[in-house]
């Protein structure tokens, strides 16, 4: 990228930080006198709804004040018929519209001008305490039912100056929420505590944009419906005995005003985007025209590394680049001069070259035939050399002395060479010797490891003649040439088959080893022993004694009854085994009975356990070399994708199901070598023989 281009890039960049700075503060701002707006529009709509309920209560306390005296002089018992009848007779305090109740001091209602039924008491405990306690009247906003707001006023009716019922006036809030709309122009909203719109002068506005305001807070916000925008502001209105009653909204037709300020910022940022892109291309212009020469300086001075010492470059520009042009004119003078130096060079270095040539056609001849073509195939090498630096060849002539001790410690390294040649020579053949010693070695090593392989190879059991009650198949690789894994099945007698899988530690010959000892013990020993746990317990023995190398063996081992599929167990620290369902297809572990492994703890009594297979039930066991196989990124193929894979397969033929298993962990490994044995040993129970 070129100097102008950087900088022009980095200018640009600047200022479009800059530029988002500021539209980013603007934005704030913008935002912060919005929110004080809101707040402005919000209080003067409190203080509108405020004013109101006060003048219609206000309105209201007069004809209740006077209903009450009637009552206290028409009514005197209070009973329902009497207020009835002095509510009748009051058409000039009770305009339509103003709904009126009677309460008794209980809160029970006495009488109203609505049916009783459809009446509920408008006042509560709180407010009927206050009027009976000296407070003259009470009055505000009170929600009637969950569906209707009422502005009520309220006094106690007494009689003989003691209070004996409750009067209370109201209208419905939806007169108040007319004139608040009449006032502010805007449609005017009741909305409960539970977010439920109770009365509004445009319900159908109300639905189009669906405001999501809080309930006991005042709040703004912006919606939109059929492409207008309304800016909806909600208040919380108290109730008469205190606290909230509701939320008060207003909305606002605000698409005018918000559109004409939207296009303004719209158009500032296009000619803000305008001008700055103006400025970048103005600035590259500038740039380009300012750097040419120095564009013109690096291209002389390209040729001039090059070799081409023909073109001059006219000085020009000012400042800097024209400081850059005169020195590439010194460069170019120096370079002629040291042009002529290198050809007073390269006369002096053939004359050198001939003495090279000369000595080393002498030295020749006194080497034998081999020596002789080696010393010409150096000359013809040394004539072939191209011509060295020409700044220490220029240093070399100016010193002829040092110049020809040069070349005699060049003769004195060629012949030292020639001896190490030798020298070299002699050790190789020396070295080839030994290789060759250690390669037959090595051939008789595999052949013993070959031997080894195939050795353990024939110590796994053959396959075993077809038996209804069950199929059983085993598999193993090997991490090296022979391992420390096996697996054994045999039957016992007609009715019980023995199966063993066990992972020697270590690896190699001597792990080969210890496992050929191990399974011939196991087999013998379980042929007359009278339980699994009896024959692990007596073969522990037998390899704890003398177990001088402190080798050990886990080891499962168990009998299976083919009549009843009854499995008698013992696992001295051997990955449990697997037993699926045959029926629901779950996979669960046999139990685990914390014993040791083989050769650990002599005279150490091993535990069985006994499990019982059902019909198409399937045993699969393993050894560590299954679960713990890594991939390229040191991941374990794991107990759970072993799970799994059984899980999949356990209805397939044994066989079909541990070379599924051997497939997974080969696609899991990738390719990375496999440090451990790999061991399978399935068997199917399909019903009693």
């Amino acid at each position: 990228m070129l100097l102008r281009t950087r900088i022009t890039l980095l200018l640009s960049i600047a200022l479009v930080v800059v530029i988002g700075s500021l539209v980013a503060v603007g934005t704030v701002r913008a935002r912060l006198e919005q929110d004080r707006l809101a707040e402005i529009a919000i209080g003067a709509q409190r203080s509108f709804w405020s004013s109101l309920v006060i003048e219609r209560t206000d309105d209201l306390e007069v004809p209740a004040a006077e209903l009450a005296a009637r009552l206290s002089v028409a009514a005197p018992n209070l009973t329902p018929a009497e207020i009835t009848e002095v509510i009748l007779n009051s058409p000039d305090l009770i305009t339509p519209g103003i709904m009126v109740q009677v309460l008794d001091l209980d809160g029970e209602l006495l009488a109203a001008n609505a049916p009783v039924f459809r009446a509920r008491p408008i006042l509560g405990a709180p407010a009927i305490d206050a009027l009976t306690s000296g407070t003259a009247t009470v009055g505000g906003l009170r929600q009637e039912r969950p569906d209707r707001y009422v502005i009520t006023a309220a006094r106690a009716v007494s009689i003989s100056g003691v209070p004996r019922a409750v009067l209370s006036l109201a209208i419905d809030a939806e007169e108040v929420l007319q004139e608040l709309t009449d006032r502010l122009g805007e449609p005017s909203y009741l909305m409960s505590l539970r977010g439920r719109m109770i009365a509004g002068t445009n319900p159908t506005l109300w639905e189009k944009v669906s405001p999501t305001l809080p309930r006991r807070t005042a709040a703004a916000e912006l919606l939109s419906a059929d492409g207008r925008l309304y800016f909806a502001a909600a208040a919380p209105v108290d109730e008469m005995m205190g606290g909230v009653a509701g939320t008060l909204v207003t909305l606002r037709d605000a698409t005018d005003s918000l559109s004409a300020t939207r296009r303004l910022e719209r158009t500032g940022l296009v000619a803000v985007g305008l001008g700055s892109l103006v400025m970048i291309i103005g600035l590259y212009v500038f740039l380009r025209q300012a750097f040419m020469p120095l564009e013109s300086a690096i291209e002389t001075l390209h040729e001039l590394s090059e070799g081409n010492l023909q073109p001059s470059t006219p000085v020009s520009g000012t400042g800097e680049i024209r400081r850059i042009g005169e020195a590439l004119a010194v460069f170019r003078r120096n370079a002629l001069q040291l042009l002529e130096q290198e050809e007073a060079i390269a006369r002096q270095r053939q004359r050198q070259e001939r003495i090279i040539r000369r000595q080393l056609e002498r030295l020749a001849g006194t080497l034998d035939e081999d020596g002789r073509k080696e010393i010409l195939s150096d000359l013809r090498r040394v004539m072939a050399e191209p011509k060295p630096d020409p700044a220490a060849t220029a240093a070399a002539a100016e010193r002829p002395t040092e110049a020809l001790a040069v070349l005699a410690t060049v003769l004195q390294g060629m012949s030292q060479r020639i001896t190490d040649q030798h020298r070299r020579l002699t050790e190789l053949i020396r070295e080839l010797q030994d290789a060759i010693i250690t390669r037959a070695r090595l051939a008789g090593l595999e052949q013993e490891l070959e031997i080894a392989r195939e050795l353990q190879r024939s110590f796994l059991p053959r396959p075993l003649p077809e038996h209804p009650a069950f199929r059983i198949y085993g598999l193993m690789e090997t991490a090296k040439e022979v391992g420390g894994d096996f697996y054994d099945y045999f039957m016992i007698d007609d009715r019980r088959l023995g199966i063993v899988v066990a992972d020697v530690s270590g690896k190699g010959v001597a792990a080969a080893l210890f496992m050929a000892i191990t399974r011939t013990l196991i087999k013998a020993t379980a042929q007359s022993a009278p339980s699994p746990a009896a024959t692990v317990t007596e073969v522990n023995t037998f390899l704890a004694a003398d177990n001088e190398q402190m080798m050990f063996v886990t080891l499962f081992h168990g009998v299976l009854d083919l009549d009843t599929g009854s499995l008698t167990f013992v696992n001295a620290g051997h990955n449990p085994p697997l037993l699926a369902n045959g029926t629901t297809g779950a996979v669960s572990e046999l139990p685990r009975a914390g014993d040791p492994a083989l050769a650990v703890i002599e005279d150490f009594e091993f535990t069985e356990a006994t499990v019982t297979l059902h019909p198409d039930d399937t045993l699969f066991l393993f050894t560590d070399g299954v679960t713990e196989a890594f991939n390229a990124d040191s991941q374990a193929f794991g107990d759970a994708r072993l799970v799994d894979t059984v899980a999949l397969h356990h209805t397939d033929d044994a066989a079909a199901l541990d070379e599924a298993v051997r497939d997974a962990v080969v696609a899991f490994e990738k390719g990375a070598e496999r440090a451990d044995d790999l061991t399978c040993l399935t068997l199917r129970y399909f019903r009693a023989a």
